[in-house]
Parts: C-alpha cells; structure tokens; sequence
C-alpha cells in the first residue's frame, strides 16, 4: 500500500530535529524562568508528541509509517538546505539509518494509540495542537537520531512489544 519508510535520517533533518525543542525549550524558559510556579502542564502535549513521533518512525508501513516517512524527507530537504544556507556545509551524511522496528503486536498497541490520539484531538485546545504536532515532527526525526533513536530502540519498541504481546496473548 503506501511505503515510504523513514529509514535514513541526514544530518540536515537532525539538525531540524534538534531545533524544535531548543526553539520550544526557549519560548518555554522565557515564559518561565523568573516565575516561582512553572508552568509545567503545557510540556504536556510536546512531550506527548515527541512520544508519538518517535515511535511512529519505527513503523515500516502503512499510512503512519508513510506519514513519518514523508516527515522525513521533507525533514531532512529542509535541514539541509537549512544547514547548507546558514553554514555552508555539507549535510547529506546518513546520521542513522537502521531502524528497529514494531513487532505485529507492537503495531496494536501503535494502532490503538492512534485510535486515542485522533479521539482526543478534537478536546484538546488549538494551541496545544499546535504543541503537539510540532512535538510529533521532533519526535519523528529524532526517533532515527542514534540518542534518542538508541533509546526508544533499547526501552520503548521492546516494551511496546511485550504490552502488544501481553495483549494479544489475554485477549486472543
């Protein structure tokens, strides 16, 4: 069906990765650092997106892994372009591309979480749509980087698994 699998990830869609949350981290900080009381509910939905991202580019196929595929290539355009305007530099280097993958009953789960997010979407406000797109973009990308990419690979994709297993074995 559709298969654009995110499975290369350059230094230029790094470099877009990683200039979300430092942009959103300073928005944040500005609004919060002389404040005694932060406000940490709107971390909420970025970090839920970066969540969601990043396990969506550990799907090989169907539409969510078309979507972070295609994520990734206009990621990793930009980024380049991006670095190669401002620098000078050449960013087309693979950062990372071997990704480990969602297991069938890791897919469930992915499934049902999307089935959660598309029921949420419509309650949550504008402005943390906002948030959490931007945060799935991030997460996305990021989820090819060798850091973060490491670590929902070792931590989250084996635990996503083992639920989706646990699930299909009571229900099954």
């Amino acid at each position: 069906m559709f298969n654009l699998p995110a499975t290369s990830l350059t230094a230029g869609g790094l470099a877009v990765g990683l200039a979300i949350p430092v942009h959103f981290a300073s928005h944040w900080l500005k609004a919060n650092f002389k404040s005694k009381k932060k406000d940490w509910k709107t971390l909420i939905p970025f970090a839920g997106g970066v969540a969601y991202g990043g396990m969506a580019s550990m799907c090989t196929g169907g539409l969510i892994a078309f979507g972070a595929g295609l994520i990734t290539l206009l990621g990793n355009g930009a980024g380049s372009l991006a670095m190669w305007g401002i620098t000078g530099g050449n960013t087309t280097r693979a950062v990372r591309a071997t990704p480990v993958e969602l297991s069938a009953e890791g897919n469930i789960v992915m499934f049902l979480l999307t089935i959660a997010v598309f029921g949420l979407w419509k309650a949550i406000k504008s402005e943390e749509k906002k948030l959490a797109k931007r945060g799935i973009v991030c997460g996305v990308l990021l989820g090819l980087s060798a850091v973060l990419g490491g670590a929902v690979a070792v931590s989250v994709i084996p635990a996503v698994n083992n639920v989706g297993a646990q699930l299909l074995g009571a229900v099954g």
